[in-house]
């Protein structure tokens, strides 16, 4: 679809805790729109949620043919009721942020700073787009911004309840309500989230779609070991990166924490303030501390992951507008 004019634009997910950051960004950086409609899939929802300081109605999602009249339409929900919509085609552009957790497809995959202008125009005729995971995209800018295309990088994500979206956010807090009040009673296939860190097979799953999806954002990649687990945070996600340098590179070279402290979309933390995943809520950019040594560079980075979801979502939608001519 050839945009023409302000968009007219739909959020599916407005309630969720992506869907809650898209909105607030959509005002906060001043995208021009004809019109923004929030939907929800969850059947007989009536909320409201704010939107540039206004309440909105949020509207439940019937039929993905709702969404005919829109130009560009933020899935901001689980992967099945995504698909569905996608499956569908009902018209608009769909940028799909549910894509995030599986390994990339044949939908473009993009995201800013690490998606050319030049590589994006290409695509500007695609009608899905998908984002990658945000430890993904933090990954990918750190290594893109230290020049690391060989060697050994090893990495693990920590993933706060945020980045199962609002019925994980939920669940932690009331599983630590309940464990405060020492009445905490799990089912037999639940995990306790409320004061503990676990992997199990989601979280393995996340881990292998990350380490795909950088490999794919880079093109040309170091090799990558990868894990995932969820830890006792609402908001907010981290990431250790261990980077092996070259023997016959040591002690050459540019100084990493310069190379980061240039980089879009970084933030380096002053040496010797503690670092923690709350300094990241609510920041657009990736705070890192750094640790150079001969012969390798460690890296601890936080991040708000909702926020850059919905920043990497929102980046595809100025893009689009962009590459319209009327909108240019």
């Amino acid at each position: 679809m050839s945009i023409t004019r302000e968009p007219r634009v739909a959020v599916v997910g407005a309630t969720g805790a992506v869907g809650n950051q898209l909105i607030e960004l959509i005002a906060a950086r001043g995208f021009q729109l004809s019109e923004l409609k929030l939907f929800t899939t969850e059947a007989g929802a009536m909320q409201t949620v704010d939107a540039g300081g206004e309440e909105r109605l949020v509207d439940a999602l019937e039929n993905p043919s709702e969404l005919r009249d829109f130009d560009i339409a933020f899935l901001a929900l689980p992967a099945p009721r995504a698909a569905e919509i996608i499956a569908a085609q009902p018209g608009p552009i769909l940028i799909d942020l549910s894509a995030a957790n599986r390994p990339p497809t044949d939908v473009p995959m993009v995201a800013p700073g690490l998606t050319s202008r030049e590589s994006f125009a290409q695509l500007r005729k695609s009608k899905v787009f998908a984002i990658p995971h945000p430890a993904a995209h933090v990954l990918a800018t750190c290594l893109t911004a230290l020049g690391t295309r060989a060697g050994f990088v090893a990495a693990t994500a920590m993933l706060g309840a945020s980045a199962g979206g609002m019925e994980m956010l939920t669940a932690t807090v009331d599983q630590t309500t309940d464990l405060l009040s020492a009445r905490l009673e799990l089912d037999d296939d639940e995990v306790q989230r409320g004061f503990n860190a676990f992997m199990r097979e989601h979280e393995r799953s996340v881990a292998a779609a990350v380490a795909a999806q950088v490999v794919m954002l880079l093109g040309k990649a170091p090799t990558l070991s990868v894990q995932a687990a969820a830890i006792p945070v609402l908001h907010g996600s981290a990431l250790t990166v261990d980077i092996q340098r070259p023997r016959d590179r040591s002690g050459d070279g540019e100084d990493p924490v310069e190379q980061l402290r240039v980089a879009p979309g970084i933030l380096i933390a002053e040496e010797g303030d503690p670092l923690g995943v709350i300094d990241a809520v609510g920041q657009e950019a990736i705070v890192v501390s750094v640790e150079a040594r001969a012969d390798s560079v460690s890296l601890w980075c936080v991040f708000d992951n909702t926020r850059l979801a919905a920043l990497g979502a929102l980046w595809i939608a100025e893009m689009l507008a962009l590459s319209s001519p009327a909108l240019a």
